[in-house]
């Protein structure tokens, strides 16, 4: 009976360094990374050609120029004890009234002013409230500078006169004031009927008692609907100060680089991958049959 020794364990040592390397740091190969390394100087020279036909084609449109004018909702007191409630709640208002830049009478205004269409002047306009802040801005476009502000700055000034005129115009007071004047013109015809009477010696002391209490009754009905309108007025918001200009468009910026970089950045990718189409279709052609 024969004994047989125990197999000595393999010792195995570190890979040696004339072994190729294996794993996510191999070098990619196969026919398409093959036929894109062959090609690198078309897909380069594409990439090329299009960043430079992307940046001449930035460089030869007509920019866009925006201007800005910043609105103000009330007057601002950092002293106010209430300053920080007001600037909560004049905040919500901020985002109100920036929608009013698409008010059909702001468009007029700016009809007037610039000479854009309704269409034309809202296409080209925006507002947007500046965050935790009682101002909003107005922004406007054009193919020109000086445009831009013009429109910016009609804008704005339409805003501020529309605000105006919405809210310190109530339908109230209005109302109240065409009573008033029907119980004038109703004072005066008592008072000329009750005088009148006072002179004809042939009237009753009753047709003078009854013009007398007439005329009474109007001047009291005349004095109450006074009272009233006083009182509506009052209640009504300023028509000055609720919207105030806080720093008109001076400057419009244009679009001419970020454009022109963008073109070109779009036409670089394109060459790339026209370049790279190009050289996977020229690899395939070159590709000898049935290999």
């Amino acid at each position: 009976m024969s004994v047989h020794a125990p197999e000595r364990e393999r010792i195995t040592g570190p890979p040696r360094h004339d072994e190729p390397t294996r794993g996510i740091f191999e070098k990619p190969s196969g026919p398409a990374m093959r036929a894109l390394a062959a090609s690198k100087a078309l897909i380069a020279g594409l990439a090329v050609l299009g960043a430079v036909l992307g940046c001449a084609y930035g460089l030869s449109r007509t920019p866009t120029y925006t201007a800005s004018a910043t609105l103000q909702v009330g007057q601002v007191n950092p002293n106010s004890p209430g300053f920080y409630g007001y600037v909560q709640s004049a905040s919500a208002l901020a985002t109100t009234f920036s929608r009013a830049v698409y008010a059909e009478p702001v468009l007029a205004d700016v009809r007037r002013d610039t000479g854009l269409s309704a269409v034309r002047a809202a296409s080209n306009l925006s507002a947007e409230p500046i965050p935790v802040s009682p101002a909003f801005r107005v922004f406007a476009t054009a193919s020109s500078s000086r445009g831009a502000i013009a429109l910016a700055n009609s804008a704005a000034h339409g805003v501020i006169s529309y605000e105006g005129q919405s809210n310190g115009a109530g339908p109230e007071a209005s109302s109240l004031m065409g009573e008033y004047k029907e119980a004038s013109l109703a004072l005066q015809g008592a008072s000329a009927r009750a005088a009148q009477l006072e002179k004809d010696r042939r009237a009753g002391s009753f047709a003078r008692a009854k013009a007398r209490a007439e005329r009474s009754a109007a001047a009291v009905r005349l004095k109450a609907i006074a009272g009233s309108y006083v009182a509506a007025v009052a209640s009504q918001a300023p028509r000055s100060g609720l919207v105030s200009l806080l720093a008109g468009a001076s400057t419009a910026a244009s679009d001419r680089k970020s454009r022109t970089e963008m073109l070109a950045l779009l036409g670089l990718l394109a060459g790339a991958l026209v370049g790279a189409a190009l050289a996977l279709a020229l690899g395939t052609r070159a590709k000898p049959p049935g290999s």
